[in-house]
């Protein structure tokens, strides 16, 4: 179902995709952040680039757990340690097999969102990368079909997450303090997660 090549298929698109919208991330995040947030997706994005153009590492378990690992190491604000916890989650979830099927993607993402939910007490409704995230991986994994199928749904879930922000007042962050002025607006984050998981579908 996933091998190695697909998965660095995956990671590459998303890595150029995340990148072409850093400006349009850090315009989000200037509404009420500190407006850095698409330069540390784009620092995230370069990383990714480099490692999944590279033949080393040559599992999906060292590949994604050294995404993670990267990602922690990654100045700007909280993304680098969440985006890295994913990773590193995903990792975790599986072994260093050739090929995951069905059932062990699916355990890829379970251990993504436990690792994920041990560090962030955010729920979805309060307009943070959750929104996004949680729907996308809880549809990876109660999704059946080919890997273009669960990935596809999963994308949507993502944009359909992002896009349900603009109706709520933030709870997290900087963005709290604007109470009912947040709405309207966009999260970065999430829409940050939504742009990974659509570039990751479209590239299967």
């Amino acid at each position: 179902m996933l091998t190695l090549p697909i998965l660095r298929k995956m990671l590459l698109n998303a890595a150029v995709e995340l990148k072409a919208n850093s400006t349009y991330l850090c315009e989000l995040d200037s509404v009420a952040g500190d407006g850095d947030h698409g330069i540390t997706i784009g620092r995230m994005a370069d990383v990714m680039k480099t490692m999944t153009e590279e033949d080393q590492p040559n599992t999906m378990h060292d590949l994604l757990d050294e995404l993670g690992d990267a990602f922690m190491g990654i100045n700007g604000g909280s993304a680098g340690p969440l985006w890295g916890t994913i990773f590193s989650g995903m990792a975790e979830g599986i072994e260093d097999q050739a090929e995951l099927t069905e059932l062990e993607f699916r355990k890829m993402f379970v251990q993504a969102k436990e690792d994920f939910m041990d560090i962030s007490k955010a729920q979805v409704g309060d307009k943070t990368m959750v929104d996004a995230l949680y729907p996308a991986l809880d549809t990876a994994i109660a999704a059946h079909g080919t890997l273009k199928e669960i990935m596809d749904a999963a994308a949507a879930a993502a944009v359909q997450g992002a896009e349900s922000t603009s109706q709520l007042v933030a709870k997290f962050g900087r963005a709290k303090n604007m109470g009912e002025r947040s709405l309207g607006t966009k999260d970065p984050g999430a829409v940050s997660i939504a742009i990974l998981f659509s570039a990751m579908a479209q590239a299967v």
